[in-house]
């Protein structure tokens, strides 16, 4: 295991090594320092204490080693404008602190893809914690710096700093804000090692609105909880300190001006960064004998979360991605058509007008006709993307014009049927009322096509042909005309088909667009809690659809269902020789209704004795409780 600095700027060296070492010192671990320039490809390094630098090892490695050395003599460096650094020997005090504990190896690195070489020697060296400078992003560059990218993208703990003009190695006044969820709390865990390691002391501010008198001693009860939460309720380098201010980020800036070492702070998302690095504290809090370093820990990254980076880098080399503008048309596209307005509820009572008269009339045409008219997939879409993404107020938009959609087409359905009270439900409507699994994999391949297609402007043609796949409006106005006409189980299985379409379209859409290039913000926070939740509830939803769904198909296949043994139909025949006229026309199992029915051939009704024994044989063969239809077809004989 190892503390790894990165190392890309020539007057910043000496700091992160110092800082590095403190790092390493209380982790109980060796100290690797990462030099990276621009170029082609070359490494090499050094282990301090050595007796002689090997040739071609660069300036800026020789310095931090000559540096780590109490020997050696100051060296001129060139900065990055070209310009002469002078650098002098630090105090003799401080090497011999460096050189006692943790053993120093210094690594030079030439290349011209500095962020996956680094997550390499990370990966080389076990790098527990990384640390390296932020740097404002110029104006000039579209490309995030290095220390940026890092910061998102490495496994292990890391730490970005903004040093300032103290002595960066001082940690003896460590204050670490508290509020921030686990990236607050792994902050507070490396701190405490910090002030243990030096005999120092660190401050955990925890700030709370000033809205009453308990305020404060609400906040101490929060403080302490998130201190027993990451481990160092007990710790005795620690003092608990509770601030009320309705702006924490100024509070934060006040506090640290107290004369502390270190700014230690938990990240929650890219603009607390920018803000924490370059906005909020106050640059006098960085100048001067007593300007203190600014360091923001996110936590290390959770298998989940590496495996997820894996696949999207993947699915970027092996699908096309949208570009921005693509991505822009694609939001307001859906944004506009979730939306719950006029347009959108005169198309869903027009849609659900045309399927509901196409059902009762048994016309396949009508009912495609209202598919092309339904406005339903684009909100269903829109939340698909709204999850990916993790929009709120999309999700919020697309819930409304769904549900508030289904609840108009339900009633529309619902009047229809009862303006049009047809003696018996039309194949049509009949063919709605028993979904299978099979309707559940096409809603999901339909998902996946609408979004694909949604996403590429040239292939928009293909939208009608998913709409008619994934049919949503004649499933509602299948319920409330089944419902108007007194057939409720087949108004259960359209609902049940709705709700797989949508569930499987939402989840079909979001792996689209994910595939595509769509993907939430990748702040160092993770996810938001809800986007989670809801990805988990749309899985199990699916899931518990699945357990009917799969029942509907086992019985239409005739998996698993009872067979009528060949025995049986011998018996049957046998008892029916003594009947003159009577024949056996067949044995069928109805596995849907789980009626075993005996079709016979009679010049008239056969008696319920006879009945009654050949149920009696039926139950025998296939079991107790088997019910048991006689069908007579009446056949006489004319000379």
């Amino acid at each position: 295991m190892s503390v790894l600095t990165v190392v890309t700027r020539a007057n910043e060296s000496l700091p992160l090594v110092r800082l590095g070492y403190q790092f390493a010192r209380a982790l109980e671990t060796g100290l690797t320092v990462l030099c990276v320039e621009a170029g082609d490809e070359a490494e090499t390094s050094v282990t301090v204490p050595a007796a002689e630098l090997p040739e071609g090892i660069s300036e800026l490695a020789a310095e931090i080693c000559r540096q780590l050395r109490p020997s050696a003599e100051p060296v001129e460096l060139a900065d990055e404008a070209g310009g002469e650094m002078d650098r002098s020997p630090v105090d003799s005090n401080e090497p011999e602190r460096l050189l006692a504990d943790p053993e120093v190896e210094v690594r030079w690195l030439t290349t011209w893809g500095p962020l996956d070489a680094v997550l390499r020697e990370a990966s080389e060296v076990h790098a527990e914690v990384l640390i390296a400078a932020k740097h404002a992003q110029r104006q000039r560059l579209r490309r995030a710096p290095l220390s940026r990218k890092l910061f998102t993208a490495a496994p292990c703990r890391t730490v970005l700093l903004r040093i300032g003009d103290a002595d960066a190695g001082r940690c003896q006044r460590i204050l670490v804000p508290s509020a921030g969820g686990p990236h607050a709390r792994a902050a507070l865990r490396l701190g405490e090692r910090l002030a243990a390691a030096v005999d120092g002391e660190l401050t955990a501010l925890y700030v709370v609105p000033d809205e009453g008198e308990a305020a404060e001693e609400v906040g101490r009860h929060l403080l302490d909880r998130t201190l027993d939460a990451a481990g160092i309720g007990d710790s005795d380098w620690i003092r608990p300190r509770v601030e009320l201010g309705h702006d924490p980020f100024a509070t934060i800036a006040q506090v640290a001006d107290e004369g502390f070492d270190l700014l230690l702070m938990g990240e929650s998302d890219v603009g607390t960064l920018r803000r924490l690095l370059f906005g909020t504290v106050p640059d006098r809090l960085l100048a001067g004998e007593t300007g203190l370093t600014v360091a923001v820990v996110r936590r290390e990254w959770k298998l989940l979360h590496r495996l997820r980076r894996r696949l999207g880098r993947w699915l970027d080399l092996a699908i096309p991605q949208m570009n921005r503008d693509e991505r822009i048309a694609l939001y307001e596209k859906l944004q506009s058509g979730s939306e719950w307005n006029f347009d959108f509820l005169m198309l869903i009572a027009l849609s659900t007008g045309i399927a509901a008269l196409g059902l009762l009339q048994s016309s396949a045409a009508v009912v495609i006709g209202a598919m092309l008219v339904a406005p339903l997939m684009t909100p269903i879409l829109g939340a698909g993307l709204a999850l990916v993404q993790g929009n709120l107020p999309l999700v919020r938009d697309a819930t409304r014009a769904i549900v508030l959609g289904y609840l108009t087409a339900l009633v529309i359905g619902f009047v229809l049927g009862s303006l049009f009270p047809i003696p018996e439900l039309t194949p049509e409507l009949l063919a709605r009322g028993g979904p299978t699994l099979l309707d559940m994999g096409v809603a999901f391949l339909s998902g996946l096509a609408a979004a694909y297609c949604l996403s590429r402007p040239g292939l928009l043609a293909a939208l009608p042909g998913v709409a008619i796949a994934a049919a949503l409006v004649p499933p509602i106005a299948t319920t409330g005309a089944s419902l108007a006409l007194g057939a409720p189980d087949t108004a259960r299985g359209s609902a049940l088909l709705f709700a797989t379409n949508v569930v499987a379209i939402i989840l079909g859409a979001a792996v689209s667009f994910y595939a595509g290039g769509v993907r939430g913000k990748s702040g160092a926070s993770g996810r938001q809690h809800w986007v989670r939740w809801s990805f988990l509830v749309l899985l199990l939803g699916a899931m518990a659809l699945a357990a009917p769904l799969g029942s509907h198909l086992r019985s239409q296949l005739g998996v698993g269902a009872k067979t009528v043994p060949e025995t049986l139909t011998v018996r049957l025949a046998e008892r029916l020789q003594a009947e003159a006229g009577t024949r056996l026309d067949g044995v069928r199992l109805e596995s849907d209704a789980g009626v075993v029915e005996v079709r016979l051939i009679a010049p008239q009704s056969p008696a319920p004795e006879l009945v009654e024994e050949l149920a009696r044989l039926v139950r025998e063969e296939v079991g107790e409780g088997q019910a048991v239809r006689v069908t007579t077809e009446l056949a006489v004989t004319v000379e």
